[in-house]
């Protein structure tokens, strides 16, 4: 079977590169892959199933456009693709069209939202709420969900259409880890200081802002304190103000973007990792798996995801609410004065990502949904909506009586409607 993996590829930023470049050595076993890294223009592999892998972001913005072309198995790894909608509409000076996609993934609220969004009103919250992927979904033959929270959501979207709940796999590219000691030398820290690593690119929705305020109260009972962001910083983030605000002079430390390598070895060196998150978008994070693998205690955001889909004791919550800065520094505070408690939450989230999250058996699984899917594809192509030509009454009629269904709680267009619709779209013709 010919596979066609489409999905950015080192040296890409982007995490899911990481992600689909760890999975194709095996997949390699099961098929004849042919990967897509980059934009191939009208040009396409000759593939049997297109393998898609969207995220919500710019890079994978030619992800989108092939998937909605050609139906293949779509990898969500986050559940809202708002910022990339937003990317290929508002980004490139076409507000009305995104202001279409809203209306017709989310009606007139939709609409009103949009237009608050587009005018730079809407923060992280907003796009969060409103996840612009029932376009992507219509189109799938079948949906692989990182989350069950993925995973759940789109199999009430598809009815009848495989979905796949496939938990993020653990890869690690030492063998051995470094010893904490080692680590550090390596890379230049404090041997004896206390590390809080935030992993991956800083960006908005990773409560940096709280961390730093939390690294200033501790300083005075902590003076060995350090965070350490290990990546590259959204030039929007201003992290330096922040830190300045907070106090924190020379306890903020800033890697810049580092190598897969690298980046195992800051949370080998870490004494507590940080993989906070809100707003979610659904997201396994990978950083966060990999610290679990190397044993680490990580503090995540309750209600998320990564809190509610790992069992008790594995991960650290923390709420986001009004009193999220009290709570994570009360339980820093007690994490980083007694190491034997982290070296038991460690030992508890390494055992359970490497016997629930091993790169082969997850790999294994996910070859044989897309078997299944592929010996399914002619009744699952059937399943598919096909676009109605853009700008015709037919797709005008379509989106009409998809915004009335969605105002009474229906999805999408009931089949039996197609017929009659067309029939008035020839009748006006």
């Amino acid at each position: 079977m010919r596979l066609a993996v489409w999905s950015p590829l080192p040296p890409s930023p982007s995490g899911i590169a990481d992600y689909a470049a760890e999975q194709l050595p095996l997949l390699a076993r099961a098929f004849d892959v042919t990967t897509v890294a980059e934009d191939p223009g009208d040009t396409r592999p000759d593939a049997d199933l297109d393998f898609y892998h969207l995220g919500n972001s710019p890079a994978h913005a030619y992800v989108y456009r092939a998937a909605l072309s050609r139906p293949g198995v779509v990898v969500l790894h986050d559940w809202s693709l708002h910022h990339l909608v937003l990317a290929e509409t508002v980004e490139r000076g076409d507000v009305s069209a995104y202001l279409r996609e809203m209306r017709r993934a989310h009606g007139e609220t939709g609409t009103f939202v949009g237009r608050q969004v587009a005018r730079a009103l809407g923060g992280e919250l907003l796009p969060a709420l409103f996840p612009l992927n029932d376009r992507i979904l219509e189109r799938s033959l079948g949906v692989v969900g990182l989350t069950n929270f993925v995973a759940s959501r789109a199999a009430l979207k598809l009815p009848g259409r495989p979905v796949l709940c496939l938990p993020h796999h653990l890869s690690l590219p030492l063998d051995p880890l470094p010893s904490r000691q080692e680590a550090r030398l390596t890379l230049g820290l404090p041997e004896e200081a206390l590390l809080v690593t935030a992993p991956g690119l800083a960006t908005a929705s990773k409560r940096l802002d709280t961390a730093l305020r939390v690294v200033g109260r501790l300083l005075p009972s902590h003076p060995s304190l350090r965070l350490v962001v290990a990546g590259g910083v959204d030039p929007r983030l201003p992290l330096d103000a922040w830190a300045r605000e907070a106090g924190v002079g020379g306890a903020l430390v800033v890697t810049g973007r580092i190598d897969l390598a690298d980046f195992v070895r800051h949370l080998v060196a870490a004494d507590v990792v940080l993989a906070l998150r809100f707003p979610t978008h659904g997201e396994m994070s990978g950083a966060l798996v990999r610290a679990l693998g190397v044993g680490r205690p990580v503090l995540v955001t309750a209600g998320t995801p990564a809190s509610e889909e790992l069992p008790e004791g594995i991960v650290v919550p923390v709420d986001p609410g009004v009193h999220e800065t009290a709570e994570l520094a009360a339980l820093l505070h007690r994490l980083l004065r007694d190491e034997a408690l982290r070296d038991r939450i460690g030992r508890l989230a390494r055992d359970h990502a490497r016997e629930h999250h091993a790169l082969a058996p997850t790999v294994e699984r996910l070859a044989a949904f897309l078997i299944d899917v592929h010996a399914r594809q002619e009744e699952l192509v059937a399943l598919v909506a096909k676009p109605a030509p853009e700008g015709s009454l037919m797709e005008y009629l379509v989106e009409e009586v998809r915004r009335a269904a969605l105002d009474i709680g229906l999805p999408g267009v009931p089949a039996r409607l197609g017929p009659l619709l067309a029939e008035l779209a020839a009748e006006r013709g």
